[in-house]
């Protein structure tokens, strides 16, 4: 099971127990917590489960805020009430001494980690040094407090919350501060109430969380594993193909982010939502790999691809909003094209998306779709849905005019028939297309094709071969002009350029060699760069 869980850790209970436990729950064995709790501290514990394990660090790294008791005129060797005193004195200071004291700790300073925390030094964690009655120099560490209330005193209790960065120390705060005031301090209470976007409002305990299981409810707590840890452009969609429709909403986002100093941040999803509820699968313009690889190579500092199944698809439009861009991706700004969707039944668009950004502080960019005359002359939308059509034409100039490239189909080459090496004399490359991949019309195509780091003219046949026999199934068979070798087993990529003719059912095989001959010599002869 992949995904986010914010667990409300009790007490008593360690960050150990918690992914223990939740290893049994889930049937996950890949668990990971984004910070240590003490056993005393209770709280916001953020959990990434399969997938999400990978964003441990990236959460880990967010600032926290905790709610904090501290007793002032004690110092304990665990620098927390729970160890052993050693020293306790009279407190003499007024509630101002106190505010001025813990308010000169905002800000950054070097803080030494205390002998029991879980830091390792030499490979051994701190505690199990400290239990053996040994104390060894640590180096501090270079922590930012980024705010702190009081929100009660009582001599000699304070209360207070805390906003921090990574690797802060509660118990070493109150320690410093008690030292400030010349009273000596302990902590003695400690809940962590946020890391990051992930609040305790939205967080569950152990048995909440097993008896949701138990329901089969962990989808409505379970949060994808989709978490951009600074503010950023934010855009969402299929984008099949990234073709010159999407680059128009992708320029705004780099623009966006340069002017305001953000992040980009993409997400899509790992199927076309309409295909899950019809049962029908379409193919699409780029395999999955290959639509993640070209958004990355884009140059977004974030991709995420959202599931899309059953229980995601019920996600009401501002829950995902909300929870999903707001939270998960830090959106401050989100930019869509006019015809976005989102939620279930897709009643999240682009109206709806910039009512809501006054109340959860982003602004919406709502961008025009570029256009392009048909073959008819009218004007027509650049979209996915466009250029699939016209790939299945076999139209494949135009569609590499709307993709802003040429369509291409990478593969495997795979033993064929032979057919064209020993019945026809021209040697091909057999590949099969990826899963779900969309393939041109049957037909014969000028193509280029990479072979290694070298690129080559081709003239490739997509089609049954109906001259050879009327029960072939459908092949792509290249023919590589030029190049001498074995290809078998190695990875080639085929770009169609044009369209030579359809697919035909020739008279004999000599008549069909005499035409491969005419097409070979117009892929030779056609212009395009090597």
């Amino acid at each position: 099971m992949d995904g986010i869980i914010v667990v409300r850790k009790e007490k008593e209970w360690t960050s150990f127990d918690v992914t223990k436990k939740l290893r049994s729950i889930l049937h996950e064995k890949k668990i990971g917590h984004t910070g240590t709790l003490d056993p005393m501290a209770e709280g916001v514990l953020v959990v990434c489960a399969g997938t999400a394990t990978k964003l441990v660090d990236a959460i880990a790294g967010t600032e926290k805020v905790y709610v904090a008791g501290m007793k002032l005129g004690i110092t304990t060797d665990t620098e927390d009430t729970t160890g052993t005193v050693l020293s306790d004195k009279e407190v003499n200071v007024s509630e101002e001494d106190i505010r001025e004291a813990v308010k000169s700790f905002i800000g950054s300073y070097d803080q030494i980690p205390p002998m029991y925390s879980a830091k390792k030094i030499n490979g051994q964690k701190l505690y199990d040094l400290a239990r053996q009655g040994k104390t060894v120099e640590r180096k501090p560490n270079r922590i930012t407090i980024h705010d702190i209330k009081i929100l009660s005193i009582d001599i000699p209790y304070v209360q207070m919350e805390v906003t921090c960065s990574k690797g802060t120390y509660i118990r070493t705060l109150c320690k410093d501060i008690g030292e400030k005031l010349g009273t000596g301090a302990a902590m003695s209470s400690l809940i962590r109430t946020r890391v990051g976007q992930y609040d305790i409002g939205e967080s569950h305990t152990i048995s909440e969380i097993a008896s949701m299981e138990e329901k089969g409810e962990l989808i409505s707590i379970m949060k994808p594993p989709i978490f951009v840890p600074e503010p950023a452009v934010v855009s969402f969609g299929k984008f099949d193909g990234s073709h010159l429709g999407h680059q128009l909403i992708f320029d705004n986002m780099f623009r966006i982010a340069k002017t305001k100093h953000l992040k980009t941040a993409i997400l899509t999803f790992s199927q076309n939502p309409e295909s899950l509820f019809t049962g029908i699968k379409k193919n699409s313009i780029s395999s999955s790999d290959e639509h993640l690889t070209r958004l990355r190579n884009l140059g977004f500092d974030y991709v995420f691809s959202y599931p899309v199944n059953k229980d995601t698809m019920k996600v009401p439009a501002e829950h995902f909003l909300r929870d999903i861009l707001v939270e998960g991706m830090h959106a401050k700004d989100i930019v869509v094209g006019t015809d976005c969707s989102f939620g279930h039944k897709a009643q999240g668009n682009a109206a709806l998306l910039t009512e809501l950004q006054n109340k959860y502080g982003y602004e919406a960019h709502v961008i025009k779709k570029r256009q392009i005359l048909d073959e008819d002359g009218n004007a027509r939308e650049i979209s996915s849905t466009y250029i699939r059509e016209e790939i299945q034409k076999g139209n494949v100039k135009l569609a590499a005019d709307l993709l802003g490239r040429h369509v291409a189909l990478s593969g495997t080459v795979i033993y064929g028939k032979q057919i064209g090496t020993r019945v026809l004399g021209f040697p091909t490359a057999n590949m099969l297309p990826k899963d779900g991949k969309l393939v041109p019309s049957p037909g014969v195509y000028v193509t280029r094709v990479l072979v290694g780091q070298n690129l080559y003219k081709g003239m490739t046949n997509v089609g049954t071969n109906p001259t050879v026999a009327d029960d072939n199934p459908m092949d792509i068979e290249t023919h590589i002009i030029g190049f001498k070798g074995d290809l078998y087993g190695k990875k080639i990529r085929v770009e169609f350029i044009d369209r030579l003719r359809d697919q035909q059912k020739f008279p004999s095989l000599e008549d069909l060699k005499k035409q491969l001959q005419k097409d070979v010599w117009s892929a030779a002869n056609y212009p395009m760069d090597l």
